[in-house]
């Protein structure tokens, strides 16, 4: 099945600058944008346009985050000379006008790098091949974990206060915990392979695997949001397995350069914007509105 990655809801203006400008608010591999080309690329995807008194937190975690996990992939695909030619840009940019883009579109040149990239990611050729090999390593684990489910970030805040006060992990989640399985059984999922979890909770424990130093049955990893609510994790078992080859990985290698995109990317975001959390690979939300 091929992956298709929904570039065309994005309604972004995204103004390019050099790396590493000392007014960069926001790095990502090789690609820098200053305050004023990020922010009025958050109102343009977020706003349509047009420019509110004050920046909804919300609304710029995830224009960022998505700003971001499409900048890694493609930074990650270019260190492995998966660069689009001119005929490759053309159909992609003929593929945005045919669903609905303007030729005159300010967001279009940029998106069209994007989606050139992404179809030749999804050809699955020798660059994606090199690409995950070279990072296949990463997700070489089962993922051995328990959890705490919630409905919301506050909950999952206050609980995660309580488990670092010496709350007993096992008690809090059949007290607490929404997942009707793992909840009865102290939150216990047991070890299975990447790709049966959300991505979203799948990424957080290879980085947390990656980034931290992990202590089986203490370190904890959360809030982390998926469509089911926020999770509060835990690290029962490190578990290194062989991951499996790329021919035998199929579409499944292209998912998971996602993950490994954003894992090892260089990420930098000025704290106007929120802050980058690179265990869980998510844009944590300002602390307050912006003043635009």
């Amino acid at each position: 099945m091929k992956i298709i990655f929904r570039l065309l809801f994005l309604p972004a203006v995204l103004l390019f600058s050099s790396c590493g400008s000392s007014s960069s608010a926001i790095e990502v591999g090789q690609t820098s944008l200053d305050r004023e080309e990020l922010t009025t690329w958050i109102i343009e995807r977020g706003y349509n346009g047009e420019a509110p008194a004050t920046l909804n937190t919300e609304v710029v975690a995830g224009v960022v985050q998505q700003f971001i996990e499409f900048e890694a992939l493609v930074d990650l695909l270019v260190e492995h000379n998966v660069v689009p030619s001119q005929a490759d840009l053309e159909e992609a940019e003929s593929q945005l006008v045919s669903n609905g883009f303007e030729p005159d579109s300010p967001v279009l040149k940029r998106l069209t790098t994007w989606q050139a990239a992404l179809n030749l990611a999804n050809q699955l050729g020798p660059g994606v091949e090199s690409a995950y090999e070279t990072y296949s390593h990463l997700a070489g684990h089962e993922l051995c974990t328990s959890h705490i489910l919630v409905s919301s970030r506050s909950e999952a805040t206050d609980l995660m206060g309580s488990l670092a006060d010496g709350a007993d992990f096992s008690d809090l989640a059949i007290s607490f915990s929404q997942d009707p399985g793992s909840g009865s059984q102290g939150g216990n999922l047991g070890c299975v392979a990447t790709g049966v979890f959300v991505p979203e909770f799948e990424r957080a424990v290879l980085g947390a695997l990656q980034q931290l130093d992990v202590v089986p049955g203490e370190t904890l990893v959360g809030p982390v949001q998926s469509q089911f609510g926020f999770h509060i994790i835990r690290i029962d078992e490190i578990k290194v397995i062989t991951p499996p080859a790329f021919l035998d990985a199929g579409q499944k290698a292209l998912q998971q350069l996602v993950e490994f995109a954003t894992m090892t990317r260089e990420v930098s975001l000025d704290s106007r914007y929120g802050s980058w959390d690179a265990v869980i690979g998510k844009v944590e939300p300002p602390s307050g509105p912006i003043d635009n």
